[in-house]
């Protein structure tokens, strides 16, 4: 039996959920304390001469703490945004005026279209050259300014030596910005070999709609903040003079994700409970279990490799949305397309069925998914 089953109150609904890498189910201890800030504490994070004030300042400083630890940073080094594409995207802004003509953006073939289209609208702005790679190490000159991959892919598991491209981003005077949103929950992700971090707390055991966007102290203090608004202004002047605060609250204007940053505290409590090496250990096991059972089926052609957790494959003569719907309608949740990797397209010429797997996925949910595979036949079935 999945001992870690209980901890996660959707899989009582009878479902099968294999798609992991697009979001991660949430364990009650995180829904406990979102429902806990709703219902006993729910005011602004900018009234804090209160003691229900104290108390959610003290939450967001206790998990800015926490982050930082877990990235092996400072506290005044992240951000807290609405997702990884957000922290991409103010990224982005940030670092406008650290470019010029001229310089280099590495963006690997396989990224996220949230790493790439920042990083094209960034070099429109500034001039700078896309240069697209699919051997990052072989493509860094010395005109390199930024290196923007994925820490771990959402499609296809290829992966770059982060050490290798940090150790080589460091000679040329380049950053290395580490898309971590598929990385963030089951390995290490730290500032020993990246200048800037960004995640979503969706894909780590916590809320929607709240991100972490980590730079580098000697990156952030030659940025300006790109946003504007309620608690991050020093002062407005009678002359339209203008200054904002000079702590890490000048990039947080606005209300806060309250409810999601108590729900992400408890995330990282949970996350902290866990035992990688035993979690990637069960995982591995399962992705192979998985690999095998889908070589089984009839017509089906996988394109990753054994002991994926990200497992592509296509059912010859129908569409993978036809098949993601058969099975969707069957209660069993997987993604079909090309996952937002906008230039898969271009390198494999095909779209996929996507299955993705987390430690709280057993062998009989592979074997409700192939069994579900077996017995398509008409995969429009059920319309």
């Amino acid at each position: 039996m999945n001992k870690w089953i209980k901890d996660f109150p959707m899989l009582k609904n009878d479902i099968v959920y294999l798609d992991n890498a697009a979001l991660i189910l949430k364990p009650k201890i995180v829904i406990d304390e979102i429902y806990n800030y709703y219902t006993n504490i729910s005011i602004s994070n900018r009234t804090k001469d209160s003691k229900l004030g104290i108390k959610v300042d003290s939450k967001i400083n206790e998990t800015r703490e926490k982050v930082a630890t877990l990235l092996n940073c400072q506290d005044d080094e992240i951000i807290f945004t609405s997702g990884t594409t957000d922290s991409l995207n103010y990224a982005s802004l940030l670092l406008e005026n650290l470019l010029k003509k001229g310089d280099e953006i590495i963006l690997s073939k396989l990224n996220h279209a949230s790493n790439i289209v920042p990083w094209l609208e960034l070099a429109k702005r500034t001039k700078a050259k896309i240069v697209l790679s699919l051997d990052i190490t072989k493509s860094i000159t010395k005109k390199t300014k930024l290196i923007c991959i994925s820490q771990v892919n959402n499609s296809f598991q290829a992966r770059e030596n982060l050490d290798v491209v940090y150790e080589m981003a460091n000679k040329v005077g380049a950053y290395l910005v580490n898309d971590a949103a598929q990385a963030i929950a089951y390995e290490k992700v730290s500032f020993d070999n990246s200048h800037i971090i960004a995640f979503s707390t969706n894909k780590f055991y916590g809320p929607t709609g709240l991100g972490i966007l980590a730079i580098k102290k000697e990156i952030l203090n030659k940025c300006e903040a790109k946003r504007y608004g309620g608690g991050s202004i020093d002062f407005v002047a009678l002359n339209n003079d203008w200054k904002s605060k000079d702590t890490i609250i000048m990039h947080e204007p606005g209300t806060m994700n309250l409810a999601g940053i108590f729900g992400f505290n408890a995330a990282l409590d949970y996350f902290n409970s866990l035992n990688l090496t035993e979690i990637n250990k069960y995982i591995h096991e399962l992705s192979e279990y998985l690999f095998d059972e889908l070589a089984k089926v009839d017509n089906l052609r996988i394109s990753s490799k054994r002991g994926d957790s990200i497992i592509l494959f296509y059912v010859k003569g129908i569409e993978p949305q036809d098949v993601s719907s058969y099975l969707g309608h069957n209660n069993i949740y997987v993604r079909s397309g090309i996952f937002c990797n906008q230039y898969l397209k271009y390198i494999k010429d095909k779209t996929y069925v996507r299955v993705s797997l987390s430690f709280y996925n057993t062998k009989e949910d592979i074997d409700k998914l192939t069994t579900a595979l077996k017995r398509g036949g008409d995969f429009l079935g059920f319309l």
